[in-house]
């Protein structure tokens, strides 16, 4: 469990500190964050293009992030020996394939609330300011405060980054990671409201499902293939799999008031386990069968 835990922790941090992760990071907020901003509501309920903003973004980016994270570091390991010393060390190939998919997971859940968390304040800010515009007539426009939380994240977390590297050597995509982890859930608290968050946390977690699909996709190609037939074999993954997005992204669950019942994310988890499992397997035999020495 040492080894296995060390693994883990060393590709969860591996992931959070590619410049890549950083960049698609800021990128899926700014769309989380801006999206509502820009159309001031003009497509039906007042939330609602705040609410699909955050979950496209986590969609699209997240699986990105989480896919191109575990595709990297596969390929760094076996290319550099790392994983040759790992086998040197009586760590079982089944157990680093295991830990690195995990550290893969833990990397995505990081960006995941990170996300979430800037997405639920912007659904706030859209409720609040879709009451104001009912009570005074005007325009539903996001409540600036929770604008201003929102883009407090994309904003000071790079720069905090930028003063820790400048002055202590902080690794700065790392230190941006954890500003922004901070910082998004400082407005989360800030924000609070237990019954929108329960409304909105099935939808967030049934993304998640497909992620696990994907990143356990790409650990078995990167293992198994040489680095450009893994690329194309992920890629025509991904595009065989996206007939199934409508089970798992779940916006129009949430409109006028609606949520995500809690036993449409378990039927989805036991949808999703065989498919992820299936996929682990293939990338534990492929590890097994590969020549490292």
């Amino acid at each position: 469990m040492r080894r296995w835990f060390a693994i883990a922790k060393a590709t969860t941090l591996e992931i959070l500190s590619e410049p890549l992760s950083l960049l698609l990071l800021l990128s899926a907020l700014t769309l989380a964050v801006l999206a509502p901003a820009l159309h001031y509501h003009q497509f039906g309920e007042s939330t609602r293009m705040a609410r699909e903003a955050g979950l496209s973004a986590l969609f699209t980016f997240g699986t990105v992030f989480a896919v191109a994270g575990i595709f990297r570091s596969f390929r760094r390991e076996l290319e550099t020996g790392t994983a040759q010393m790992a086998m040197a060390h009586s760590v079982s190939r089944g157990v680093f394939f295991f830990a690195k998919f995990s550290g893969a997971l833990a990397a995505y859940a990081v960006f995941a609330v990170i996300l979430a968390n800037v997405s639920f304040v912007m659904v706030c800010g859209a409720a609040v300011g879709g009451e104001i515009a009912r009570r005074s007539g005007d325009i539903a426009r996001l409540w600036a405060p929770a604008l201003a939380a929102g883009l407090a994240v994309v904003v000071l977390a790079p720069a905090v980054a930028a003063a820790l590297n400048r002055f202590w050597r902080v690794r700065f995509v790392l230190s941006a990671f954890a500003a922004a982890f901070s910082i998004s859930s400082a407005g989360m608290a800030w924000f609070m409201d237990f019954p929108l968050a329960a409304r909105l946390s099935g939808a967030w977690l049934v993304l998640a499902f497909p992620a696990a699909f994907h990143i356990a996709a790409a650990s078995a190609f990167a293992v198994g293939m040489r680095q450009s037939f893994a690329v194309a074999a992920t890629a025509l993954t991904m595009t065989l799999s996206s007939c199934a997005v409508g089970n798992y992204y779940l916006a129009d669950f949430l409109s006028k008031g609606g949520a995500v019942p809690w036993m449409y994310v378990a039927e989805a988890l036991l949808a999703s386990l065989p498919a992820v499992a299936a996929f682990v397997v293939l990338g534990v035999h492929l590890f097994e069968r590969r020549d490292i020495a």
